[in-house]
């Protein structure tokens, strides 16, 4: 519930879905957020990815990858995302740029609302959610259930969420607010599939056995306190707990008389976090604006057990029980003067100091431990200068890092020397942005992204791939009808082209794995009046490579190719009516995929296993809203 200080948004009101994760192979719960020449691989381990300012994934520092998003699309009200100078603020994982997930704000005024949305292959969701601001108080309770057997044979799921926010004004603009949240998901998992098996059936499973279930409980408390006219402090805290099982076939893709074994995967991942952070304008030559804070932050395995059974029952062995721990120490510092009236200039940098990040296995006959540590400064710098009210011209630069994954630490030759670098990146973009008048507006940026030590897990080791450079351009335009015949239409589009190379390392010069050459979306909308609505829009991805040695041709067990470029569409069509004095009924019908394109992608492996993956078919659905202000 922390306040939002971002510098860009867009909003995403009517999100109908989620994205999901269509690359490893499995995990329909998990989302896949990527970001110029990273991979789009399905692991969103490269952006800060928040809920109202309190980290989502399961380690910050030792567990970015999602198992499953602890976020209901149906709860997002509008999603802020950052890079440059003001990056500094936000750590770690900050290499992609932060993105901020806002949830429904507390109402003004006594609020119910209902929705509930149904679609092809058994999907449904329930939204109620409700509250009211009465003298200082303000709160808001929400429920949603979520279901469907997935467009994979034997691949639904479940998920339930609760969450409640309160926020209490105190005198002289104090405030303070809380909310908590639980979040359960189940699904299956279904895999991949070989060539033979992806011809037979493409959408079939062969691993009907994989399944998946957790959980993620959040505290988050935040004090704000108006020192004076020009300086505010507030205090923070947070604590979440993801809870995880998975079982998978072993071994994936089995030879004829092979044993089938039921990998059992439990663990818990802990965070708890506090710290501080400030506001302070000050004048003089010319005007600032400071912005600082520090936090510690402890994240915690107590215990994470991968055992082993024959799939058909039989006596179980275990393969593994790890204890990890990692103590994290952060502070940041920025400030935002205008040395004229034309020039902002951002200047700041984040002091990172991990003093220990370790763990142990204690199983019998694979004892192992290790300890590491890392400090850094990580500096960011920004400016904009606007001649004109209708142009600007931006630049900024800064740096990132990105701690290696717990689970690593233990699948290196040597446990006792990992030898594992936290990775370093730099970012930097050019731009300018032109709104000639109120209906339109156009930006260009060009933009070059390094990493250094990249972690990668695709030998059998967790290793440390070496540098990669990407670079590209992107292309961002709206438009809106004002007046006239067409008023009530808006455009809207966007696209990039970028280029991601392997700078060292056997295949020095290849292509990034699953970081595709280019990217575009874009849509119509037009509103007949003030009720009809209707959208249409598409997305295309381009092609890309699912390993280092950027191999064309598939293999049998369908992991490796040319993952080919896609163009989907979508459309959706809405009413809303007055209900009464204070309420507001809103439907809408819809669809994914509207031309119901056939695509796939190759996936390299992962707890389910690797192969080819089919892609989402298309899905229609249909929404009922109800909104009442009492």
């Amino acid at each position: 519930m922390r306040p939002a200080r971002a510098t860009s948004t867009t909003c995403c009101r009517t999100c109908q879905r989620s994205r999901r994760d269509r690359t490893t192979g499995g995990e329909a719960a998990a989302p896949s957020f990527s970001t110029r020449g990273l991979p789009d691989d399905g692991l969103t381990e490269y952006v800060h990815v928040l809920i109202d300012g309190v980290p989502a994934s399961p380690l910050p520092y030792g567990w970015t990858a999602f198992s499953f998003f602890p976020l209901p699309p149906e709860r997002i009200f509008a999603i802020d995302y950052l890079r440059g100078a003001h990056a500094v603020r936000y750590s770690p994982n900050s290499v992609g740029g932060v993105l901020n997930f806002l949830t429904l704000p507390l109402p003004s005024q006594s609020e119910v609302g209902l929705k509930t949305t149904t679609g092809d292959y058994g999907y449904s969701s329930n939204l109620v959610t409700g509250g009211d601001s009465v003298g200082p108080w303000s709160w808001r309770l929400s429920y949603v259930d979520r279901e469907g057997d997935g467009y994979r044979e034997d691949g639904g799921f479940a998920q339930e969420d609760f969450h409640f926010k309160l926020r209490r004004e105190l005198d002289g603009g104090d405030w303070w607010a809380a909310s908590a949240g639980y979040m359960e998901s189940d699904h299956k998992a279904p895999g991949g599939l070989t060539l033979s098996e992806f011809d037979a059936d493409p959408l079939g499973n062969t691993r009907p056995d994989n399944e998946f279930d957790g959980y993620r409980s959040t505290v988050d408390f935040v004090h704000h306190a108006e020192l004076d006219s020009s300086t505010w402090l507030e205090t923070f805290a947070y604590h979440s707990s993801t809870r995880r099982h998975l079982k998978a076939q072993r071994p994936h893709f089995p030879n004829p008389g092979d044993p089938l074994t039921l990998s059992d995967w439990k663990d818990t991942s802990n965070v708890l976090a506090g710290g501080l952070r400030f506001g302070h304008e000050f004048g003089g030559a010319m005007d600032h604006s400071l912005f600082g804070g520090l936090r510690y932050e402890r994240e915690w395995i107590p215990s994470w057990t991968i055992d082993s059974s024959p799939l058909l029952g039989g006596p179980t062995t275990e393969g593994q029980n790890v204890e990890y721990g990692i103590d994290a120490f952060s502070m940041h510092l920025d400030d935002t003067f205008h040395p004229n009236d034309d020039w902002t200039v951002t200047v700041g940098g984040r002091f990172e100091y991990v003093p220990s990040a370790k763990g142990e296995n204690q199983t019998p006959g694979d004892v192992f431990k290790f300890d590491e540590s890392f400090s850094a400064f990580l500096p960011g710098i920004g400016a904009s200068w606007q001649p004109r009210d209708d142009w600007s011209v931006f630049a900024n630069w800064f740096e990132g890092f990105r701690a290696p994954q717990a689970w690593g630490f233990g699948l290196v030759p040597n446990p006792s020397a990992s030898d594992l670098d936290f990775e370093r990146s730099r970012s930097f973009e050019l731009g300018s942005r032109l709104r000639p008048n109120e209906a339109s507006a156009v930006s260009a940026t060009l933009w070059r992204n390094e990493y250094d030590d990249f972690g990668v897990f695709y030998s059998g080791f967790y290793e440390n791939l070496g540098q990669i450079s990407a670079q590209g351009l992107d292309l961002e335009g709206s438009w809106d009808a004002l007046g006239g015949s067409l008023e009530g239409l808006s455009l809207t589009g966007s696209m990039t082209v970028q280029n991601t190379e392997l700078e060292s390392g056997p295949d020095a010069g290849n292509d990034m794995p699953y970081a595709w050459d280019s990217k575009a979306a874009w849509r119509a909308r037009y509103m007949f009046g003030d009720d009809w609505g209707v959208s249409l829009g598409g997305t295309y991805v381009g092609s890309s490579f699912a390993d280092e040695a950027n191999t064309i041709a598939e293999s049998a067990d369908g992991s490796i190719g040319k993952n080919p470029s896609r163009t989907l569409w979508d459309a959706q069509v809405t009413r809303d009516w007055t209900v009464g004095r204070g309420g507001l009924l809103q439907v809408g019908v819809g669809a994914t995929n509207l031309l119901d394109k056939e695509w796939f992608a190759h996936s390299r492996g992962g707890f389910f296993g690797g192969g080819k993956v089919a892609g989402a078919p298309r899905q229609a659905f249909a929404s009922v809203s109800l909104t009442f202000n009492l």
